[in-house]
C-alpha cells in the first residue's frame, strides 16, 4: 500500500479530522473519533493512519501529512508523529454486570478519562453516563483515559437492579460498607455535588480532619479499588 500524502493546512480530510477533534456533534454524525499517539493508535483497530512518516502501524489506509497538519489536528503543541481516526464503539446494553461505574455529571475531561481508565484497570465492566456529563471521546478525556474508552463498555441508559452506592462526605465509612452484587457506584461532579438517588447508600472515605475533600478522580480511585477488592 503506498501511502497517499497531504501538505496543505485547507485539505477537506484536514477539515474533517479537525471537526472529528473539536466538534462532538460533528463526531457524533460521523460515528468517528480521530486519536493522537503512537501508544493509541499503535493498540486500536484503526481506519486510517496519519503520520508523518511511513509506519509499520497495521491500518486499512495510511495518510503522510506534515507537522502543521498534524498540530493542527491534534490541538497538540508537540505530537509525537501519529494520530488516527478510528471507528466510534456504539453504547451497549449493561444488565447483568455486576461492577458498573455511575457518571453523575462529571464535566472535567481529565478527571473523566482518569476515572476510565482507572475502572477498566481494577476489572469493572461497564460505565453509565448522565446527562450533563462531558463527552467520553472529548480529545481531554481520550487522552485522560488512554484509550480506556474503546475497552470498558459504555450506556446512558441506567440500569434497574444495581444496588446503588454514592460518593457522599456525609455517608457510612468506607471500611464499614459491605457492596451488594450486582453493584453501581455512582461518582458525582465536585462542582454540583451529590444529588439524590433513590435507594443509594451514601459512602464516604475517612479523612483526617485537615483534609475536608478529595478531587473526584482520587476519591473515585479509592471507592473503585476498594469496593472492587471487598
Amino acid at each position: 500500500m503506498v501511502p497517499k500524502r497531504i501538505t496543505s493546512l485547507q485539505h477537506p480530510l484536514v477539515k474533517h479530522w479537525f471537526e472529528l477533534r473539536s466538534n462532538k456533534t460533528y463526531r457524533e454524525e460521523a460515528q468517528r473519533v480521530l486519536v493522537a499517539g503512537r501508544k493509541m493508535t499503535n493498540e486500536l483497530p484503526i481506519e486510517t493512519l496519519i503520520t508523518l512518516e511511513p509506519s509499520d502501524i497495521p491500518c486499512k489506509e495510511e495518510i503522510l501529512v506534515t507537522e502543521p497538519i498534524l498540530k493542527k489536528i491534534t490541538g497538540l503543541q508537540a505530537p509525537d508523529g501519529f494520530a488516527a481516526e478510528i471507528a466510534m464503539p456504539k453504547p451497549q446494553d449493561l444488565h447483568g454486570k455486576n461492577w458498573v461505574l455511575i457518571l453523575d455529571r462529571i464535566s472535567d475531561p481529565g478527571n473523566l478519562g482518569t476515572l476510565l481508565r482507572t475502572a477498566l484497570a481494577l476489572g469493572w465492566e461497564g460505565v453509565i453516563l448522565t446527562a450533563g456529563s462531558v463527552d467520553l471521546f472529548n480529545d481531554k478525556a481520550l487522552r485522560a483515559g488512554k484509550g480506556a474508552q474503546f475497552h470498558l463498555p459504555y450506556s446512558y441508559q441506567e440500569i434497574h437492579g444495581l444496588h446503588l452506592y454514592t460518593a457522599d462526605l456525609e455517608g457510612t465509612p468506607l471500611d464499614e460498607v459491605q457492596p451488594k452484587l450486582p453493584l453501581g457506584l455512582i461518582l458525582s461532579s465536585e462542582g454540583h455535588g451529590a444529588r439524590e438517588w433513590a435507594g443509594a447508600k451514601k459512602i464516604t472515605i475517612p479523612m483526617r480532619g485537615e483534609v475536608e475533600s478529595l478531587n473526584v478522580a482520587a476519591s473515585g480511585a479509592i471507592l473503585l479499588y476498594a469496593m472492587r477488592k471487598s
